[in-house]
């Protein structure tokens, strides 16, 4: 019942949240980003959601192929003409000059209405908008309608930063193997040293690290440093590869050297301080925090991770102002009010935690952390009546959303954990359904088996998961530990088994692995453990830091939601997404040009890999 009235509400969702809005410093704006799209499915294929099907031109027999938009030196950001802007309809008509960013961030109806009627006539050709179009899409929660975006722009010419910004989010949403495939198209039409090639090979080398093959990774990542020793990017993922799988002093070493270079951004900086926040080396943090604000004082990731050092460091009332500082400047990032909310629900102020929520929601209703996050406030604020509360905001979320599996599967969680298991399990397969390629919610769907006293089911989920899931090993080590748990010690066997042989380094695995025999077979568990110590030391160590793969809250890592914070990988994903920035700078200043320094993008897209924040 619960799906099915989810489905059905039809009020304006938008008024929803506006009953509970009250004043806040900075009036939330929705900002968008990057999109995502499934290449397997082609344009035809896509036609089947009618219900977006208004968003797209049916004809383009009189598109204007003569106009390019440009990128802002300001902002860096893809505009049009500012003749075609002069269509827009603005909310406020007292506004001053309106650029697409702000239309995006202010009226993402308008902007889409743009798009539509305006923008995809006159820039047919240019790739940089439908890549701009499916970017605004995806971070707004439409999926298939970005899909469908791409697919369509990429019958139209071959764009290598579109392809980038496609498999990026493909990599994203865990469909691995068809973010392998755009990286590898990229490689096999670009110059093995352009700027597009050196991107394209950090992607695949970050989609194989996902799925647990991290030795394979490490050669692509040293085969980069290789082909492109000058290049910053690829020296900040090395290290950020490094520092997560425990070579904290190699790591160390590459941010330092990469700091002083002359290119370099406040994203290294940023880089290097979330490598010490981790190891909870909180005063060092702050110090190369600090260095790095120097050479920008409003970059967002960096003021972001100020403020949650502080209130690390127990200094609530200096990491109150700087959310207040980073929230002024991040105008509508749903990443920062929900930091900021959880900051306040962890210092016990829900009421204040639940108007900043109610109020960025306002303006990004389809924001799965803050969705998700409020659901788990109602619980905190009243846990006679807040599941039901925290029901009804999902509800509310997925009416918005239909398409975004990543939320379906956080309202899944939620169920599992403070409702019934029975609609835990039907929303976890819908997340399945929506999300094929995703292992994390065929495991939850099977944890869900397990725990309705079905191991025959638990066992065919994680068998059909394998079909469509190109990383095994979260499948493998699932099946360990139902089985563990179901004491079928056998099956739990073969396995971890199965398991370590796509990973051998894997901490926790062989410790599911010696746990398994130590009921039985004490001896060989002991054997087991002596056996996993001969594993590098590095590698251990790299199990105090939470892996990229499942980056927890930095909050309260207790906390089983995650959030949408700055983490390092996102700088990694940012260079890949391709939003135009990359491009733009690489074609207008020589990589010798110390001016690059100012021109080499940043981006504070923070998340769980997996997805928008604390719903994943």
């Amino acid at each position: 019942m619960a799906i099915r009235r989810a489905l059905r509400i039809h009020r304006a969702v938008c008024g929803r949240w506006s009953r509970h809005a009250v004043n806040f410093p900075t009036t939330p704006a929705l900002q968008t980003a990057h999109s995502c799209t499934r290449p397997s499915l082609g344009f035809k294929q896509l036609r089947a959601f009618d219900g977006q099907q208004r968003f797209m031109s049916s004809s383009f027999d009189s598109a204007d192929l003569g106009y390019f938009g440009s990128y802002s030196e300001r902002t860096g950001e893809w505009e049009p003409d500012q003749s075609h802007l002069d269509e827009v309809v603005l909310k406020n008509p007292f506004d001053g000059h309106v650029t697409l960013q702000s239309l995006i961030r202010e009226d993402i109806e308008e902007a889409r209405r743009l798009f539509r009627n305006v923008l995809q006539k006159h820039y047919y050709n240019d790739m940089d908008m439908w890549n701009k179009w499916a970017t605004m899409e995806w971070r707004d929660g439409k999926i298939v309608l970005a899909r469908k975006i791409y697919a369509k722009a990429s019958k139209i010419r071959f764009s290598p930063v579109l392809y980038q910004s496609w498999g990026t989010m493909e990599m994203d949403l865990q469909n691995y193997t068809e973010a392998r495939r755009l990286f590898s198209v990229i490689l096999a039409t670009e110059t093995s040293d352009s700027l597009q090639a050196a991107m394209a090979t950090l992607g695949l080398a970050l989609v194989e690290d996902r799925c647990g093959n991290t030795d394979k990774a490490r050669r692509m990542f040293v085969q980069a440093t290789k082909r492109f020793p000058e290049d910053l990017h690829v020296a900040e993922a090395y290290a950020l590869f490094e520092g997560r799988h425990g070579n904290v002093m190699l790591a160390r070493q590459l941010l330092s050297a990469a700091s002083e270079r002359g290119d370099s951004t406040p994203q290294v900086f940023h880089a290097w301080a979330y490598l010490e926040f981790r190891r909870g080396n909180f005063r060092d943090a702050l110090t190369i925090i600090d260095r790095g604000l120097l050479t920008d004082p409003y970059d967002k990731p960096l003021l972001m991770l100020r403020a949650l050092t502080l209130a690390k460091m127990g200094d609530n009332d200096g990491a109150r102002e700087a959310f207040m500082k980073h929230t002024k400047f991040a105008r509508g990032d749903a990443r920062a009010y929900n930091a900021y909310a959880q900051f306040e629900e962890e210092s016990g102020n829900f009421e204040v935690a639940q108007n900043i929520y109610h109020s960025i929601l306002k303006q990004h209703p389809t924001s799965a952390s803050n969705i998700t996050g409020l659901a788990y406030l109602h619980v905190k604020m009243d846990p006679k009546e807040g599941v039901e509360h925290g029901r009804e905001t999902f509800a509310t979320g997925v009416t918005v959303a239909v398409d975004n599996a990543q939320l379906w599967h956080s309202w899944g969680v939620f169920e599992e954990r403070y409702g019934t298991l029975e609609l835990a399990k039907r929303l976890f397969t819908e997340a399945t359904e929506k999300a094929p390629w995703a292992a994390d919610y065929w495991c939850s769907l099977a944890r869900v088996e397990s725990k309705l006293g079905d191991p025959k089911a638990m066992r065919v989920t994680l068998d059909k998961a394998t079909m469509t899931c190109s990383n095994k090993l979260p499948l493998l080590v699932t099946l360990a530990k139902l089985e563990l748990k179901n004491r079928c010690f056998k099956e739990a066997r073969e396995a971890c088994v199965a398991a370590l042989k796509i990973d051998k380094k894997r901490p926790s695995t062989w410790n599911l692995r010696a746990l398994v025999e130590l009921t039985h077979h004490p001896e060989r568990a002991k054997g087991i453990v002596e056996n996993a110590l001969k594993v590098p030391m590095n590698t251990w160590l790299g199990q105090t830091m939470e892996g990229e793969l499942n980056a927890p809250c930095i909050v309260d890592s207790s906390d089983p939601r995650p959030c949408e914070l700055g983490h390092p990988s996102l700088h990694v994903r940012s260079m890949l997404r391709g939003d135009g920035r990359l491009r733009q700078r690489g074609r207008v200043v020589p990589r010798s040009d110390p001016a690059r320094r100012r021109q080499l993008p940043h981006t504070p897209v923070p998340s769980q890999l997996h997805g928008e924040g604390r719903g994943a």
